[in-house]
């Protein structure tokens, strides 16, 4: 899977430079971003699957990581894809144990940015969103009651979750010029549009994520 993830991110970063036609090439910006994850899951049977599991679902921190290019379309758009590396699931506690499903993910976002801007000002914020395809790459079930602690495969646990999810993200952020490069802070919303349930009679369960990131940039 993580082969096949490897190759859709080519396919994905040649498709977006062949959809920016090449006179706006006037500017083209590489970079990475880095954060921390809010994940938790949702969805029509939430209600059912913490009934059954005897406890309500809280928000899980993970990591969030990637790579960044941002195409502009005239002075305002640009398409922006990304890879990422980002840790979602959730977690879940009652009687003294918690219980912590770790799904780690290779995500593809391609964004819809648009920049806002500031004449004469070194300040950039923007917004954007665009659908997000994300490839797993591991699932764990962690749990912990006391001292005592153990971490399983999802699937040798019997846990079946899919491999592939699609989401919508949408978001914003602001960067300032520093040197040659632009940094800056990025807070977005992933929603799951998808169950992540693969059982033979599955949960209508999405991914739900709030990612903090901070940016670093560099125009060509």
């Amino acid at each position: 899977m993580l082969r096949r993830s490897l190759w859709a991110v080519l396919g994905v970063l040649f498709a977006a430079s062949l959809a920016v036609p090449q006179a706006s090439a006037q500017g083209i910006k590489l970079g990475v971003k880095g954060g921390v994850n809010i994940a938790n899951i949702g969805g029509s049977d939430i209600d059912e699957f913490e009934t059954d599991l005897g406890a309500s679902t809280e928000s899980k921190v993970g990591l969030v990581a990637g790579v960044f290019a941002e195409f502009m379309i005239g002075n305002m758009f640009a398409i922006q894809p990304e890879v990422l590396y980002s840790q979602k699931g959730f977690k879940a506690s009652e009687m003294g144990a918690e219980v912590k499903l770790k799904g780690d993910y290779v995500e593809i976002p391609v964004l819809l940015k648009i920049n806002i801007p500031i004449e004469g000002s070194k300040v950039h914020p923007h917004v954007y969103a665009g659908p997000a395809v994300a490839f797993k790459a591991s699932c764990k079930i962690e749990g912990s009651s006391g001292s005592a602690s153990a971490s399983v495969d999802c699937e040798d646990a019997g846990l079946l979750i899919k491999s592939t999810d699609f989401g919508v993200a949408f978001g914003g952020g602001v960067s300032v010029d520093v040197g040659g490069a632009e940094v800056g802070v990025d807070v977005r919303y992933t929603l799951g549009l998808t169950s992540v349930d693969d059982e033979p009679d599955p949960y209508s369960i999405t991914n739900k994520v709030i990612s903090i990131m901070g940016t670093v940039g560099f125009s060509r």
